[in-house]
């Protein structure tokens, strides 16, 4: 590391709320290649992420990089570098084959001449990235950006691409490639019939319907963000839902900022070819996804990446923004999806740098935890309780391990989306952590790193041995969500219902076999009155219950 602990200490003083240093811990020896994509995932299987980069952009034909982490630790220079160079966007690794290991799917921009490119993915062989690509989309499209979901619910990942380029006014349709038997088809199996430059995608469950709506960020003059309903597994080829003002966006984000169990959205706009160029919030507020900003920030100008995330470990989602030329923002939750116009946190000026990209992870796991949460009876697509995650560890139905081709998942969304409804009621185990580490990849610089400055988690020691069910709930009172952790001494058949206080069953739980230990569940009473409610648990003879104040 390049900078000195003390000096971060310092550094940190005076916004003590999120624990990251003001400056790079880390930054890497290649600065020469105009970095923009940045994606982690364990690519050689060793339980360590690994730190992915696309470079290129519109300037220079650049190859793709790989930073393999040892151990914690990431080395200066890159352990993998592909043969072939491009005009590269952003890039994103996934598990296309259901192998456990993920391939290395990279957006190319433009051609020389600013012609239109393609989209390819580099195979992973036994954790080997190939260096030349073995898939690649016909080579008419104009692609910045382009993501990973199941929309059509088979429990694999199709390509989602986000086409077109505002600078010179080429629209396109967006596309759909979708995978067949762990490979992506040639051609694309969904196009809309809106043609657009966009430069930003997302999958997203925007109506709670149980499937994955289809998200697009629009740039140029007349740039808006687009959803695409899912309806049972099939994409609308027209938006149902656009913003109402055209502005110029770069990158969005979507997650719960309010606590009302619906995602809101984040956007960064970019005012290089007019527009507000500030970072926007669209919060539900308990309704629908509104069509213009509920927050504005002050900052206006060459605004590009945003991620929401938890980086004071308080109120839910924190807003992390960059910019071109600018700092890192950071923007704190109140709790009620409220946040100031100006940043509660920034790198120090002398940092500043072109921001292409925003991933937030845990790179030496020092404070990565397991989690095990309910799956419930009938599950399709399955939103974890955590986003940003350092793995799936493992998905049960019944009693029965599924195996890693019979779902997919993601670690920065948080979700897994299973190829059957699950038959039972079982467990999803995932790796999360509340140290995460700032990384960004940088245009006109080196790929940085912000180390969390949160000392390593001490493990706890063992809980004593448990001789009966247990069952506790937190926070509670709650608005609107609260978590029941239930521990068990033996595996078994357990139901977990929540009922009112005249004794009709709002929801259920858990009904079906849980293995000995904890698991926990998340209520949600959105759709229920303030009041006391019940959540009775049934384990064999044994039956626990627990009172519930929802105080909206």
């Amino acid at each position: 590391m390049r900078c000195v602990l003390a000096l971060l200490l310092m550094a940190v003083t005076a916004q003590s709320q999120v624990a990251l240093p003001t400056m790079p811990t880390w930054m890497s020896a290649e600065t020469e290649y105009n970095g923009t994509g940045l994606d982690v995932g364990d690519i050689d299987g060793d339980g360590w992420l690994d730190l992915a980069i696309s470079n290129g952009n519109d300037i220079t034909q650049s190859p793709n990089l790989v930073y393999h982490n040892d151990h914690g630790t990431l080395p200066e220079a890159a352990t993998w570098t592909s043969q072939d160079e491009r005009y590269s966007g952003h890039c994103q690794l996934a598990d296309l084959d259901g192998d456990g290991l993920p391939e290395l799917m990279v957006s190319n921009y433009i051609t020389p001449g600013w012609g239109p490119a393609q989209v390819q993915v580099y195979k992973n062989v036994d954790g080997v990235l190939e260096t030349w690509p073995s898939w690649e989309s016909p080579d008419n499209i104009y692609s910045f950006r382009a993501t990973f979901g199941d929309p059509d619910q088979d429990g694999d990942l199709d390509l989602a691409v986000a086409t077109g380029e505002a600078y010179h006014s080429e629209y396109e349709a967006n596309l759909i490639f979708f995978n067949v038997d762990g490979t992506l088809e040639d051609t694309p199996g969904w196009s809309s019939t809106v043609d657009d430059a966009c430069y930003d995608a997302k999958f997203v469950d925007i109506d709670q319907d149980g499937d994955q709506d289809l998200a697009f960020c629009g740039g140029g003059t007349s740039g808006r963000i687009t959803i695409y309903r899912n309806n049972d597994g099939v994409i609308e080829t027209s938006p149902f839902w656009t913003t109402a003002a055209a502005d110029n966006g770069n990158t969005f984000d979507f997650d719960d900022l309010d606590g009302d169990g619906r995602c809101d959205l984040l956007v960064g706009f970019n005012d290089q070819l007019g527009g507000s160029g500030r970072f926007a919030a669209f919060l539900t507020n308990g309704g629908d996804l509104p069509t213009s900003p509920t927050w504005n920030s002050n900052f206006s100008g060459y605004g590009s990446a945003v991620v929401c995330a938890d980086l004071d470990g308080v109120n839910g989602p924190d807003l992390v923004t960059g910019g071109w030329w600018e700092r890192i923002r950071i923007y704190l939750n109140d709790g009620n999806g409220g946040f100031a116009n100006e940043p509660d946190w920034e790198t120090l000026e002398a940092w500043e740098s072109v921001v292409e990209n925003i991933c937030l992870v845990d790179l030496d796991e020092g404070r990565s935890r397991l989690e095990t949460v309910a799956l419930p009876m009938g599950t399709s697509l399955f939103e974890i309780p955590h986003r940003h995650l350092q793995a799936v560890v493992s998905v049960t139905v019944g009693e029965q391990d599924l195996p890693l081709d019979a779902y997919s998942s993601s670690l920065r969304d948080g979700w897994i989306s299973l190829a059957d409804p699950a038959a039972f009621a079982g467990t999803v185990t995932y790796r999360v952590s509340d140290g995460l580490d700032l990384a960004i990849s940088n245009w006109d610089d080196a790929v940085f790193v912000f180390h969390s400055l949160l000392p390593t988690a001490v493990t706890e020691p063992d809980l004593p041995t448990v001789t009966v069910a247990e069952m506790r709930a937190w926070p509670n009172p709650f608005n609107p969500t609260t978590r029941l952790a239930i521990r068990l001494p033996e595996a078994g058949t357990v139901s977990l219902s929540i009922y009112d206080v005249t004794g009709r069953k709002v929801s259920t739980l858990v009904d079906g076999h849980l293995g000995a230990g904890e698991h926990t569940v998340n209520w949600s009473g959105q759709e229920s009155a303030s009041g006391v409610y019940l959540a009775r648990l049934k384990v064999g003879e044994t039956v626990l219950t627990r009172k519930l104040s929802l105080v909206k």
